[in-house]
């Protein structure tokens, strides 16, 4: 019995195109170990994973994206041989580059960066594989580390879009109590912004006459995928910022500061086959408890004001 480990000399494994891979393969046998070669292998993926909902037409449209090769380089640690008893270290190196990718694989030879979304997986490993004799099961290890673009030009000041939210712009049905009121949310956000940093911005209730029972910040995914002529988009929450609990002063300037989570999101994103893009959304909610309205529909209690958000690599 063996064990296989993986190790990078970078603790943070995030790496950058064009810098070098490098760490150590640990092979730890209490027995000593026959084998026929130790082979690594450093793959990309962009795997399309089907919606739960997927059915019909969008189904067989999932089904037909396969995993896309975006990265395939192969190397031998060792040949044919026998490890000792105890550990066994095997240094390896490679560069971040599709330069020497293994031809006639479909590799596409593109790489972006790292991405764990709902039904789009951006994802870089280290493969090792111990290959053992005739019927014998090879000994394997798998170790993920994280592909970041090289940074992109932000403007010194970042654009900002202007916003309201008025019982007028909401298409949905709104309680009588809240619509005859009315109110009015105006503020402004930032529309690009660095993966790295936090999205801001800031709000302000002008008025309303039905009390809030909090404002929140939801962060959105925009997953699409695209064969011949047939695409399906799917809308996910990625996460949501609580930036107002309770009924809050009117006329007050109320900050706008998301942390947005590195693996989950990727800069904005478009290939010939998918793309990631990204919404923020403001979420009032109202309190209609004084009113006696507990048993109303929790959508006809919230307002809504979604917008596009732009990612980029810092």
């Amino acid at each position: 019995m063996a064990r296989v480990d993986v190790k990078l000399h970078r603790a943070s494994r995030i790496y950058r195109p064009s810098e070098v891979v490098d760490g150590v393969v640990t092979i730890t046998s209490l027995s000593g170990l026959s084998h026929q070669g130790i082979r690594l292998t450093a793959l990309g993926s962009v795997i399309i994973q089907p919606s739960p909902k997927a059915v019909g037409v969008i189904e067989s449209l999932y089904s037909s994206v396969k995993p896309m090769v975006i990265l395939k380089k192969a190397m031998d640690l060792s040949g044919a041989g026998k490890l000792g008893i105890g550990k066994s270290e095997l240094a390896f190196d490679f560069p971040l580059d599709v330069s020497q990718s293994s031809q006639g694989d479909g590799v596409v030879g593109v790489l972006y960066e790292t991405y764990h979304g709902a039904y789009i997986n951006i994802q870089y490993q280290v493969i090792v594989e111990v290959v053992r004799g005739y019927l014998q099961k090879p000994y394997t290890a798998n170790f993920e580390f994280f592909v970041e673009g090289h940074r992109a030009r932000l403007l010194s000041r970042p654009e900002s879009v202007s916003f309201y939210i008025t019982h007028d712009t909401q298409n949905h049905f709104l309680l009588p109590a809240i619509r005859s009121g009315g109110f009015k949310v105006t503020g402004k956000v930032a529309t690009q912004c660095l993966v790295s940093e936090p999205l801001t911005g800031e709000l302000t209730v002008e008025y309303s006459n039905t009390p809030l029972l909090s404002i929140d910040v939801l962060l959105f995914r925009v997953e699409s995928i695209l064969v011949s002529d047939r695409s399906s988009t799917e809308r996910t929450e990625i996460q949501t910022t609580q930036i107002a609990d309770g009924d809050v002063c009117r006329g007050v300037a109320i900050p706008i500061y998301v942390i947005l989570p590195r693996l989950l999101t990727c800069p904005t994103l478009s290939a010939n086959t998918f793309s990631v893009n990204f919404e923020l959304c403001i979420k009032i909610t109202f309190d209609t408890r004084p009113s006696a309205q507990l048993e109303a529909d929790s959508k006809q209690l919230v307002a809504f004001e979604t917008l596009p958000v732009r990612l980029l690599r810092s």
